[in-house]
């Protein structure tokens, strides 16, 4: 019994680690997306591809179509979820406890950059945006205003994906376009390494130039400020530079 109660209490642990959630997420639109028509739609899964300055980006799954091409990240999240297109960050509650995380969309935007990156101008695909939440969340307050934009549970994003039934390029052209995506992602355990090494180093980068009050966004002097929210950060290039922390 006192085995089987470690084992539980290591494997709950295991599940609760963030990595994991993440996995579990994935895996589960990675099921809601293997309904797709096969002939219609070509599927790539946690790709690796190649950014810009010779950074990497990971992005949790890409549908090509013949409508469009569609990324999605996965957020395994629970509890009420607010959040707006244009906010920095979005707001989790369990009960009286909140939390804030980045703003997906804003980091969709990142994955779907790269993409562009390695297609070229030549490829005239629409590019959607998906954020697909499990079941465990409450979307209670989601603004968009962006057409291409979509903020969605993990079983709906199937009929999501369908709704864009308006065929403006042939099946092939589509086909031609995932394999190249394909041939383009980077493979191996060094190159995950060096994309989580990256990740850490860039969160160091921001933390480093945030406490010396320098904008990590544009290299402007970032200004104490007060909002109604409280005290706060700002970059004394606003408006054309947003950031705040």
């Amino acid at each position: 019994m006192l085995i089987l109660f470690s084992l539980l209490v290591i494997g709950a642990a295991v599940l609760g680690m963030p990595r994991v959630k993440g996995r579990i997420g994935e895996g589960w639109v990675k099921f809601f997306l293997s309904k797709l028509d096969p002939e219609r739609y070509f599927i790539l899964h946690d790709i690796l591809l190649p950014g810009q300055n010779g950074k990497t980006t990971q992005v949790d799954h890409i549908v090509v179509s013949p409508y469009g091409i569609f990324v999605i990240e996965t957020k395994n999240y629970k509890g009420w979820i607010f959040g707006s297109e244009k906010s920095k960050k979005w707001t989790q509650q369990i009960y009286k406890n909140k939390q804030q995380f980045q703003n997906p969309i804003h980091q969709n935007y990142g994955h779907i950059e790269a993409i562009k990156n390695v297609l070229g101008e030549q490829v005239k695909l629409p590019y959607i945006s998906i954020i697909a939440f499990n079941s465990k969340a409450d979307l209670k307050k989601i603004n968009i205003s962006s057409p291409d934009i979509y903020v969605t549970y993990d079983t709906r994003i199937k009929k999501t994906i369908e709704s864009y039934g308006d065929k403006r390029n042939v099946i092939p052209y589509a086909k031609a376009v995932h394999d190249r995506l394909k041939s383009s992602a980077i493979a191996g355990k060094e190159a995950v390494k060096s994309h989580v090494t990256q990740i850490k180093t860039d969160q160091k980068q921001v933390k480093r130039k945030v406490h010396n009050n320098v904008c990590p966004k544009c290299d402007g002097r970032l200004l104490e400020r007060r909002g109604k929210h409280g005290h706060f950060k700002g970059c004394s290039n606003y408006p054309k530079c947003r950031y705040t922390a």
